[in-house]
């Protein structure tokens, strides 16, 4: 079986020191994963794998492109802050204090509000509680109204801001990324000049300058 041919350095023009990157980067590279138990409210256990990564100098100066992050839905963001707005309103709107109209005249409310006119307590009580809380409730659905018209404002703005930026993501920095991780994948690593190279464009270059050279057109040539 012939073992195949290992390229030559640009730089010593040998090849007795001359690595694979990635089979560089590999054997400088510890991954391992780690088993992880927590408890929900419910006091049920759930386990998850956490993934750790080690490397030794070499390793990360070899390392492969990062690849960027795909920007973030807006509409994540809105649905927290909406569960925690509905969680504060369930909590805080004044429509709960519609039942005291009834509990008041259960707790001797009688006692201490006077009779007009013979009209019974309850119905005095009705008017005194009531309707300032009907108030509140009707100020309370002009504010949401007021506010979901700026929060939609805002969600229009952000979803179009999100549109641009996943545009570009998919248009320019997710390709580039990909022509960059290609690039990384086919260069080779001298370890004797501890310089990196891709055979066919027969240029070595040291390995700190490895994330330029992928991604430079101009530092290429």
């Amino acid at each position: 079986m012939n073992t195949p041919s290992l390229p030559i350095c640009p730089k010593c023009r040998q090849t007795d020191q001359i690595q694979k990157v990635t089979s560089a980067y590999g054997l400088n590279t510890k991954e391992w994963y780690e088993t992880r138990t927590s408890t929900d409210s419910d006091g049920n256990s759930h386990s998850y794998q956490e993934r750790h990564e080690a490397h030794t100098q070499l390793g990360l100066r070899l390392k492969p492109p990062q690849k960027p992050a795909s920007p973030t839905h807006p509409g994540l963001w809105y649905a927290v802050g909406g569960l925690v707005v509905f969680a504060l309103a369930s909590v805080l709107c004044p429509i709960a204090f519609v039942p005291l109209s009834f509990i008041l005249p259960l707790l001797g409310g009688s006692a201490f509000i006077p009779d007009i006119a013979g009209m019974p307590a309850w119905v005095i009580t009705l008017f005194v509680v009531g309707l300032p809380t009907l108030c509140f409730i009707l100020l309370g659905l002009g504010l949401l109204v007021w506010l979901g018209s700026k929060v939609k404002k805002r969600f229009d703005s952000d979803m179009k801001k999100y549109r641009d930026k996943k545009a570009v993501f998919e248009r320019d920095e997710l390709p580039r990324w990909q022509r960059a991780k290609e690039r990384w994948e086919q260069m080779y690593f001298c370890m004797r000049d501890e310089t990196v190279f891709i055979p066919a464009e027969n240029k070595a270059i040291k390995a700190d300058d490895m994330e330029k050279y992928l991604y430079d057109p101009q530092f290429r040539s």
